[in-house]
């Protein structure tokens, strides 16, 4: 009688054990499973051709992209808009180029190399700049693709290629006397003949 209450409880405990072996190898198989399966990919993803830009003061450029549409429908480039930050404005000006031409980007498809924006730079910058140009996608959906980033780099243009501030104004104020003295001149000989020669410039 002894014997089998022991065997009896011997069992339960062995069957106790053994459902919660069997139990925490099905939890560590789920949790090994879910970190398996990848993340669900975003309705829209943006990729730039151009990672990072140099220009000098003065030029222009066009960073080009493509675009990933997994929102279940097609979608026009000009279903999507360009959100864009961090630029030193007006020292450069940032134009949005995506929609120009119109195309479709079908489901589940990648875009070809779109133009994105166009970065254009005053031509008097007198000093190197440095920035991260952030470009944010959205579309009529509501829908957002990770921010991207472009390193640009504008280096000033050199000392001989900007004008100095005063250099008109200087100018005209030398001018000045010699304008002043040639239109008395002129109408001091208002009244002569037609046929005179017309009177030399100072320092011909």
């Amino acid at each position: 009688m002894l014997a089998t209450t022991w065997f009896q409880r011997s069992g339960h405990v062995g069957a106790r054990l053994l459902a919660r072996g069997v139990l925490l190898a099905a939890s560590v198989a789920g949790l090994l499973g879910l970190s398996a399966v990848p993340a669900a990919a975003a309705p829209i993803t943006l990729t730039t051709t151009q990672t990072s830009v140099v220009l000098d003061a003065g030029d222009s450029f066009v960073i080009t992209g493509q675009i990933t549409n997994v929102s279940g429908g097609p979608l026009l480039t000009t279903d999507f808009f360009l959100s864009l930050s961090g630029y030193p404005f007006p020292f450069v000006d940032v134009t949005p180029l995506l929609g120009d031409p119109e195309i479709v980007i079908p489901d589940r498809t990648i875009s070809p190399v779109l133009d994105l924006l166009m970065i254009a730079t005053l031509p008097d910058i007198l000093a190197d700049l440095n920035f991260n140009l952030s470009i944010l996608l959205s579309d009529i959906n509501g829908n957002f693709a990770d921010e991207v980033s472009v390193a640009v780099t504008v280096r000033a243009a050199a000392a001989s290629e900007v004008p100095e501030p005063g250099t008109l104004a200087l100018a005209l104020i030398a001018l000045a006397p010699l304008v002043m003295r040639r239109a008395g001149r002129s109408a001091g000989s208002s009244g002569a003949s037609a046929t005179l020669s017309p009177a030399p410039l100072v320092g011909t």
